[in-house]
């Protein structure tokens, strides 16, 4: 067996089977995303990609679903919680994952299935809360822990630059 061939078994494709067709978003709903994390949670085959945001974090909460075809493979929750949560405690709740890895303190938890993070509002001039972001990836999508991680910081650190806290009233 000839090393292309070796590799392109144990990646799943085949020279007849079905393979991603699709191109891979470089921002989902309006926010700039890792595009080689979020290929690496994708579904390996499909021909299409759609992005469908609903919702608006002006409003205290907003969603976004990413289809592959006719099935919903992620989705991206974007809400305004009060102020005092971690995220691992809310991963653990919302999606009862006991078993997860911590990074940048108290404001991101992951696993290879879904992960939150947490953009802290604090200072005078702003509305003291937290906004909490959730991906979780659905089958057919891929698992991966490092693409999630890496997915989650890219999607946050663009929200950040929204700059979506409330002004104090």
């Amino acid at each position: 067996m000839s090393l292309f061939a070796a590799a392109a078994t144990v990646a799943g494709c085949s020279s007849g089977g079905p393979k991603q067709e699709f191109s891979v978003p470089k921002a989902l709903c309006g926010a700039p995303v890792p595009a080689d994390a979020l290929s690496r949670l994708l579904p390996a085959s499909g021909e299409r990609v759609t992005v469908a945001p609903t919702g608006s974090l002006d409003d205290g909460s907003a969603l976004c679903e990413v289809k592959v075809d006719a099935d919903t493979v992620l989705v991206i929750s974007d809400e305004r919680i009060e102020a005092g949560s971690s995220a691992h405690d809310i991963l653990r709740s919302r999606l009862s994952l006991q078993v997860q890895k911590s990074a940048d303190g108290d404001s991101l938890a992951y696993t290879d299935q879904a992960a939150v993070s947490l953009i802290k509002c604090r200072g005078a001039a702003v509305r003291e809360e937290d906004i909490s972001v959730l991906i979780k990836v659905l089958k057919p999508a891929r698992r991966d822990e490092a693409a999630m991680k890496k997915l989650i910081r890219g999607y946050t650190a663009s929200l950040e630059e929204r700059r979506p806290c409330k002004a104090a009233s």
